[in-house]
Order: structure tokens, then sequence, then C-alpha cells
């Protein structure tokens, strides 16, 4: 049958907690795209500005008990209690019980650990988001970001706010990109372009995203 894989993985969620493949990954790109923050987004390998113990697409910390540790062993258990073949890569990290720093794996794999440790979490409920009980900031703000002031109501509003943000930012690079790959496709072949159509006419992504943000950053990432 072979190891587990994030495919293989997100069906078996689904049949658990509905959803589809497409809304557990559009809920984890906005998670990662938040978290990496402005000069590393999107990127498997970021790590937390300053020397910071944040870790990979969501930020998982380094340390003996922390998040990336929590994330390799309630994967490790919840595909254990499963019965499915766990990823070499994955038995490798909870077998060694060093302190995991996820940087190093892939795209996907970092993708298993999220599911793996929101699936085991004593209040993440995928169900919720699907539902529309739960929004995906909800989903973040309560399940996984850990960061200090979480009790703080005004530090709560404000992170709030900025994840909110990181959506809109999200959505308007993916639609900027969408519509130069239209424009790309179709500039060789129509002699004759209006100014609407014509790609060096697309916004500048750098410029949209300042002013979204202006001054503030996106995430833990400064």
């Amino acid at each position: 049958m072979g190891e587990i894989g994030l495919e293989e993985m997100l069906q078996l969620l689904s049949k658990e907690k509905g959803g589809t493949s497409k809304q557990y990954n559009q809920l984890m790109d906005y998670i990662s795209f938040h978290e990496t923050g402005p000069a590393q987004r999107m990127s498997g390998d970021a790590k937390q500005k300053g020397g910071g113990p944040g870790r990979g697409l969501f930020q998982f910390e380094v340390g003996d008990g922390m998040g990336g540790n929590i994330a390799v062993n309630r994967t490790h258990a919840y595909l254990t209690r499963n019965k499915k073949d766990i990823p070499v890569w994955l038995d490798k990290m909870w077998d060694s019980k060093k302190s995991a720093d996820v940087s190093s794996l892939s795209a996907e794999q970092q993708k298993m650990l999220f599911l793996g440790y929101h699936r085991e979490h004593p209040s993440s409920n995928f169900s919720k988001v699907w539902s529309g009980e739960q929004s995906t900031k909800d989903f973040w703000l309560k399940n996984h970001w850990a960061g200090s002031g979480s009790s703080d109501k005004e530090t709560i509003q404000a992170k709030s706010d900025l994840f909110n943000k990181s959506m809109i930012a999200k959505d308007s690079v993916d639609a900027i990109n969408l519509r130069k790959q239209e424009l790309f496709s179709i500039q060789d072949k129509v002699p004759f372009q209006s100014a609407s159509n014509d790609i060096n006419n697309v916004p500048d992504i750098q410029g949209i995203l300042s002013k979204i943000f202006g001054a503030q950053t996106s995430s833990l990432i400064k």
C-alpha cells in the first residue's frame, strides 16, 4: 500500500470532518501566507527573523515540547490510530525525540504536520470551518496563533485585523497572477491590445500590498 502522502491524508480527513481537498489547501494557504510574512512569503524554509523559534510555512516553534515537536507527535499518533503506513521522514523525526525543525521538510510534509497538529488539537475542528460556524481567521486566531498577548483584547483585535488584511492580500496577489497568466497566453495571438488587456498595465503586486498593509507587516516575521 505504501506510506501515506498528503492527498490520502486529505481524503481521510474529508471522511471524518467533511470538506474537500481544495478547502483544506485553501485554509492552509491563507495561514501560511500570513505566517511566513512579506520577506519569506510562503517559503517552506522560512525562519522567524531575529532568531525566534518559528519555522516553516506555519511557523511551528523549535524546541523541546514546542510546536514542531507537538505537530510531529500528533500527526504520528493520528496516522497510527488510523492504521496508516507512517512516512519515513515522520517516523525518523518522531523516533529521534529531538527538537523538530520543520523548515527542512517539503511543503507537502509541512502541510501533513499542520493537518495532524490540528486534527489532534483539543479545540481545533475543521468541520466548524466548512459549516461556516467558524471563519478561517478565527480558526487561526483561536487554534494556531500562540503569540504573546494572546489573552489581551487589544492584541487579539490587532492580530485579527492583520490576518484579515493577509487574506485580502493573498486574494489580490492570486487575482493579479491569474490575470497575468491569462494575458500572457494571448499577447502574441492578438494583434491589437486595448489598455485593459495590456499585461504591462496589470497592477503591481508590491504596490497593492503596500496599500493593504502600509507600514505594517503581515505575520510573526517582521
